[in-house]
């Protein structure tokens, strides 16, 4: 038997976000100190039991300018926050070698719930598709060189994300780390999208 399934857009960002450099620690990239005005418009709060049942997703897709610094290799990751959880994580994102400043970057992550409940039953399935001139397979790669230019994400076997409480009303927000804190590694939202999978 067929079920009613639609596509609708959550959140569209209105206003590019703060440039963001020289911190190491995961940072939100629309509601940070220094955020520009309309940035906020990233967020969304999903209402309580909008992960109703196992398969229901997320489609998250932006592009971002880029820094990193020629001395590296260095790497970044990005997070989907739900609340306070890490429910998706890319791991680490190798940089090139080449040096760049706000350069751009595509991204796509694809969450399906496995489990939803109270506490901390609630998961979520996540990939990621990253396209950059920046972004390396392996690390201590130079700009064009073999395995640059895209990755999955995570690089590891598929796994779900940490638990939260899907029963209750939950903020989601996009978090970037960087592994060294430096003026020449930077991540700035440009576009971004939460489209619902019903």
């Amino acid at each position: 038997m067929s079920s009613q399934g639609w596509n609708e857009c959550l959140v569209n960002l209105t206003a590019a976000g703060q440039l963001y450099n020289t911190y190491t620690t995961a940072k939100s990239m629309f509601t940070s100190s220094t955020a520009l005005a309309g940035a906020s418009a990233g967020l969304i709060t999903l209402p309580p039991n909008f992960f109703d049942r196992p398969g229901k997703g997320l489609h998250i897709m932006g592009q971002a300018g880029v820094s990193n610094r020629v001395t590296g290799p260095d790497t970044f990751t990005m997070q989907i926050m739900v609340g306070a959880v890490i429910a998706f994580t890319t791991g680490a994102v190798n940089l090139t070698t080449t040096a760049h400043t706000t350069i751009p970057m595509w991204f796509d992550i694809m969450l399906t719930a496995r489990t939803v409940g109270n506490g901390t039953l609630a998961t979520l399935m996540g990939q990621a598709y990253l396209r950059g001139q920046m972004v390396a397979q392996a690390s201590g790669l130079a700009d064009n060189a073999g395995g640059t230019g895209g990755a999955m994400a995570p690089n590891t076997a598929p796994a779900v994300g940490t638990g939260f409480d899907s029963t209750v009303s939950n903020t989601l927000d996009l978090f970037v780390a960087q592994s060294v804190s430096n003026a020449g590694n930077g991540f700035q939202i440009q576009q971004y999208r939460v489209f619902a999978i019903n």
